[in-house]
């Protein structure tokens, strides 16, 4: 099957929804512990024989009618109409927001779009997405959860196993209290050294009033970014809090274009966070670096998912421009790295992305670069979904 002008159209959409039980209850951010690792991978298939894969953040028996439903109307769909696909799928919806699941059901069908319509024509998705830039970013550490016990030797061991990986930067949860996230800052740049790079994530479990403590109980620390303070519908919280001088970074909370336009715009945020397995995709994504540095805003897309979404990710990233920094200026394009215990970030992959010494390459093979481990996916699947031309 293919378009009336011979462009590749899709043939087959599959879903894998995974999941692993973590040990001890879990961990998680101040906010509250997750006793599971899940995830949702998505494959399309084209007319033309070329697959691409792709991944949904959220709970997989939530998404799962959302991918039912946008993958039957994806049948038949060239494969380089993503964002009129998406954009046609989001109007239709416009009573139910611009955000939430049925979103980052898209965003697994927009990455798989993407990887299939590259590895058609042999070549990485960042080719095609705006050009590459650099072929290799420096990661900081997702380090430092929240246990059961709170424990501060438990949590310096979490930061020590990062700076032995080669990690000199480390993003850690805090919003407990003031005293206990004065308490893991201090440790993180401890272990670090005198070159450690700190970011803090309070997952929005604060108050206003809260959290104008607590950023200034860490002020002296100098913290690169304090990451979702509060709420994005939180107004008048986050205008207080911009105030103190410590850049404030979020995103991962907002969907589409639409949702980051007016944070953007109005200032709300310094450095701009979008997921690709969320916001939209890598269409919304790309979309949404041009709006912030549109802004002057800087971006650190968000990343906690397999290797899936790591590529995609990378990605992202390779595309990003340099400017307005010259060539010994500016601030790097990290990419965010999960150390959490997660078992299907590298299953999931034939050959996992890892990192050395805190540099992570991106792969340059075609589509997302990685291959599939696609006898272990089918395997370890709780749910399958498939959808063919009928």
């Amino acid at each position: 099957m293919t378009h009336a002008d011979d462009r590749p159209v899709v043939t087959r959409v599959e879903s894998f929804a995974l999941e692993h039980a973590l040990p001890d209850g879990g961990y998680g951010t101040a906010k509250g512990r997750v006793s599971s690792r899940v995830c949702t991978l998505v494959k399309i298939t084209t007319s033309s024989g070329v697959e691409g894969w792709g991944e949904c953040y959220g709970v997989p028996a939530l998404l799962a009618p959302d991918l039912q439903y946008y993958g039957t109307q994806l049948i038949g769909t060239p494969v380089d109409e993503k964002e009129n696909f998406a954009q046609h799928a989001i109007a239709h919806s416009y009573h139910l927001s611009a955000g939430g699941l049925h979103i980052a059901a898209l965003s697994g069908l927009d990455i798989a779009l993407w990887d299939a319509q590259a590895r058609g024509f042999g070549v990485p998705i960042g080719q095609l997405l705006g050009g590459i830039t650099r072929t290799s970013v420096p990661a900081y550490a997702s380090i430092g959860y929240v246990t059961a016990t709170g424990d501060l030797e438990e949590f310096r061991a979490q930061i020590q196993g990062a700076a032995d990986e080669g990690f000199t930067a480390a993003k850690i949860k805090i919003g407990t209290s003031v005293r206990a996230d004065r308490q893991r800052s201090e440790i993180t740049l401890d272990v670090l050294g005198p070159d450690g790079q700190l970011m803090v994530d309070y997952n929005a479990n604060a108050t206003t009033d809260t959290v104008l403590r607590s950023l200034r109980a860490l002020a002296d620390l100098d913290p690169q970014w304090a990451e979702e303070p509060l709420p994005p519908y939180q107004r008048d919280g986050w205008d207080r809090i911009r105030d103190l001088g410590i850049p404030i970074a979020a995103g991962e909370s907002l969907y589409t274009r639409f949702g980051f336009r007016d944070p953007i715009a109005e200032g709300r945020m310094d450095i701009v966070q979008p997921d690709v397995t969320k916001c939209g995709g890598l269409t919304e994504a790309k979309l949404i670096t041009q709006i912030a540095y549109t802004w002057g805003r800087r971006v650190s897309p968000h990343c906690w998912g397999t290797g899936v979404a790591e590529a995609a990710c990378l990605q992202l990233l390779s595309t990003l421009p340099d400017l307005p920094f010259g060539e010994d200026t500016g601030t790097p394009q990290y990419l965010e790295f999960d150390r959490g215990f997660n078992p299907l970030r590298e299953a999931v992959l034939t050959a996992p992305i890892r990192p050395a010494r805190g540099i992570v390459d991106i792969p340059a093979g075609p589509g997302l670069g990685i291959t599939i481990a696609e006898d272990t996916v089918r395997s370890l699947a709780i749910t399958a979904l498939s959808i063919d031309v009928t």
